[in-house]
């Protein structure tokens, strides 16, 4: 039976995303996550000064 690549790059990718998020709430220490959802790439990335 061929393993299916994809879906478990998918599931490593939203496993990193979820500890990315812990580690990012343990350091502001605010809030807490919403279940296994990953964190928005906004919220995420750092503000760029405008221009």
């Amino acid at each position: 039976m061929k393993t299916n690549y994809r879906h478990q790059k998918k599931l490593k990718e939203q496993a990193r995303l979820t500890r990315q998020a812990e580690k990012l709430q343990r350091r502001t220490g605010s809030g807490t996550i919403e279940g296994e959802a990953a964190p928005s790439v906004e919220r995420a990335a750092p503000a760029k000064p405008g221009t």
